[in-house]
């Protein structure tokens, strides 16, 4: 099956800037203020410069503010309700758009590589397990997604229980955590539109001519390795995702 991929132990500071992302609203004030660095240090039980390096790193990917002499408040714009840019399982996705989630795995194989895929998972020609999954809202398809696994990744004995049975593998980032030791810390993905006729779907959730944003997606994990290939289709106007756009900075206009 292949050499397993390596792991790298993230570091302090890297899991209690997870944790207090995860934990963000729950801990700000009415206010949106957070704790003291000194209480954060008692919530977390670390030192005071790894919750430093912590708070720091979530202020420089904007999550949080500091205003000086108030102290470091949570940036309300970037915790807007369904981001495009943060990775969730789907059925959270769907929830937080207001409706009940459901799935459907359509298959799961072992297959030869197309070139994409060989060079998104660096693969080296090596098979790969292909799962295709139908996630629905209230009864209603809304996303098709192609998950493919570089056997690496995954033991024999895995791989055979997901031909056999794919939900064992859903939510998919649990699994690949869970059972792989493989954590998702980051994704290089695009997106654009397309017709649903031109997208390939092994079964057809809308009319041929409907508009589609697919989104393709590689997730690495800690060590940048790639471990998850996503190619997700989202037809129509049923699933809504927003973003906070940033000015670059150090640039002005010419006068």
């Amino acid at each position: 099956m292949g050499e397993a991929l390596g792991l790298e132990r993230i570091t302090r500071a890297e899991e209690v800037e997870r944790k207090l992302l995860e934990k963000i609203e729950e801990l700000a004030g009415a206010d949106g203020r957070l704790p003291t660095e000194a209480e954060l240090t008692q919530i977390f039980n670390v030192s005071r410069g790894t919750v430093r390096s912590a708070v720091g790193s979530l202020v420089s990917r904007g999550f949080l503010v500091r205003r000086q002499g108030l102290g470091t408040f949570v940036n309300q714009h970037a915790l807007i309700s369904n981001p495009i840019d943060l990775a969730l399982e789907f059925s959270e996705i769907i929830s937080r758009n207001g409706y009940t989630p459901g799935v459907r795995h359509l298959s799961a194989a072992v297959v030869d590589p197309d070139a994409r895929i060989d060079v998104a998972l660096q693969t080296a020609g090596q098979p790969v397990l292909e799962r295709h999954t139908v996630f629905s809202a209230d009864g209603i398809p809304v996303i098709y997604c192609v998950n493919t696994i570089a056997l690496a990744v995954l033991s024999a004995a895995r791989a055979d229980e997901l031909i056999a049975n794919p939900a064992k593998s859903e939510p998919i980032y649990e699994y690949l955590e869970r059972e792989c030791g493989q954590r998702i810390e980051f994704h290089v993905a695009s997106i654009w539109p397309e017709l649903a006729q031109s997208c390939g779907m092994r079964e057809m959730i809308c009319e041929p001519l409907t508009p589609v944003l697919v989104l393709d997606e590689t997730g690495y994990n800690v060590a940048r390795q790639p471990v998850l290939h996503s190619m997700e289709y989202y037809p129509g106007h049923f699933m809504r995702f927003d973003l906070v756009r940033r000015r670059m900075v150090g640039r002005t206009s010419a006068a």
